[in-house]
């Protein structure tokens, strides 16, 4: 099982090449575009950031790309840049811009073709909040090589669905994070039982999964020594 981590953008390039440099024991990294519409540095600049900082190509790197903000030019210069530097994009709609207005008439499903188009990796965000039918035609119907899975809170929710292509987002709750976590629309895991809880998620046939702590990098990296 590959345990990727989310890399929250920071503002500054040593602080943010520091971060990189502590998360190197994960298996991979996805990086978050714009997070809540909010201005953060391009994900591909985080992860260029990363192969520079690495200087490992085994590495796994997803950088997420909102469709809100982009037309299709954009997606195929991503697409090159993607192809380039060995990243996988997953494509989602994102939240409504902070700034400025939205673009938007590209769907997340069409940016996918348009980056397999190119030999990119290409996901889709899959919400666990759908009933079973909605989640079976989104897989069947994205077309994409995997999907994010949000909002996941047991991993029985999984039955009888095809996990192959799935990765599991697993938002981490800790002593550090736990007043923002309260106030997100996710659901969290106590950092006690995050190793159950991801054991449990290979039993079902998940091979990769992805793990956010809010910043709380150290205990992530507890977490990963155990597994």
């Amino acid at each position: 099982m590959q345990i990727l981590v989310e890399v929250h953008p920071k503002h500054k390039l040593e602080k943010l090449v520091k971060t990189i440099s502590l998360l190197e024991p994960f298996d991979g990294f996805d990086v978050p575009d714009s997070p809540l519409g909010l201005p953060s540095p391009l994900a591909s600049v985080v992860g260029t950031l990363i192969r520079q900082t690495l200087r490992d190509d085994k590495k796994r790197v997803i950088i997420n790309q909102r469709t809100l903000d982009i037309n299709e030019l954009f997606i195929h210069s991503l697409s090159v840049t993607s192809k380039m530097m060995g990243f996988d994009v997953t494509f989602t709609r994102g939240d409504k811009p902070k700034i400025g207005k939205e673009v938007g008439y590209v769907s997340p499903e069409d940016a996918v073709r348009i980056a397999k188009g190119y030999g990119v990796m290409s996901g889709l965000m899959l919400s666990m909040r759908k009933n079973k039918e909605e989640i079976e035609e989104r897989i069947r119907n994205g077309n994409a090589d995997f999907y994010l899975v949000l909002r996941l809170e047991d991993p029985e929710q999984l039955n009888r669905l095809n996990t192959s292509l799935m990765i599991p987002y697993v938002i981490v709750k800790t002593e550090k994070n736990k007043e923002v976590a309260s106030t997100l629309n996710q659901p969290t895991i106590e950092a006690e039982k995050a190793i159950d809880f991801i054991m449990s998620l290979k039993e079902k046939g998940i091979n990769n999964v992805l793990l956010s702590a809010l910043g709380d990098y150290e205990t992530l990296l507890q977490i990963l020594k155990k597994i």
